[in-house]
């Protein structure tokens, strides 16, 4: 007899398959063999992450409009944006550095965002936008490439060395990177992958079900 398989999870942790189940309003589903959360019930979960995305789209803006710092070198002013890191490590011969730097830094994030506003503003809509898996794996694989976070550590480093040499001053852009990473951080806490799938069924449309394994 073929065994169904379209109610099937995997845990992420250990690779268990078990029968999915019904979790109450703001229960847990645990792996039976290991313990790890499998998914948690959160209705708003979705709006939640929505509004943070949104937030972080704002400041990221902010940081790429603004200066990040200023230097004042002997009455030489000078201010520093982000596009400015990857063109001056261009104009200093570093060409794959200074490619590396706007993919992590500007290309990545900025896709990232995008990728995750097509997914949830057309839903909260009650719109099912097209190709919405192939956005979810873009989403997914442009998550561990978009490292502001890195950029920021970096910076503020350079802020703290260069005091040494010239007066230094932390403007809007520096702070709109740091509100961008914790909106970021906090929307990746509150995305429930599972509640994105049952939007979905909600506004009908049919997900795709596993093929069932073939009788012996």
């Amino acid at each position: 007899m073929p065994m169904k398989t379209n109610n099937l999870i995997a845990c992420r942790e250990c690779d268990a398959l078990q029968r999915d189940t019904h979790v109450p309003h703001g229960g847990v589903a645990e792996c039976v063999r290991c313990g790890a959360e499998l998914h948690r019930h959160e209705p708003d979960s979705l709006d939640l992450t929505l509004a943070l995305v949104l937030a972080a789209a704002v400041v990221f803006v902010v940081a790429n409009t603004y200066p990040l710092m200023g230097l004042d070198a002997r009455g030489l002013r000078t201010n520093a944006m982000l596009l400015d890191a990857s063109t001056a490590l261009y104009e200093r011969g570093m060409a794959s550095v200074a490619v590396l730097v706007f993919v992590t830094v500007i290309a990545m994030p900025a896709a990232q965002i995008v990728g995750m506003l097509y997914l949830l503003l057309p839903l909260r809509l009650g719109i099912v936008p097209p190709r919405i898996h192939l956005a979810f794996r873009l989403v997914n694989a442009a998550q561990p490439w978009a490292m502001v976070d890195v950029f920021l550590l970096g910076s503020l480093v350079s802020l703290v060395k260069l005091t040494q040499v010239a007066k230094v001053d932390a403007e809007i852009g520096i702070y709109a990177v740091g509100g961008y990473v914790m909106l970021v951080a906090a929307a990746a806490s509150t995305f429930v992958p599972r509640a994105l799938w049952h939007r979905m069924a909600q506004l009908g449309e049919p997900l795709p079900a596993l093929q069932e394994a073939p009788s012996r």
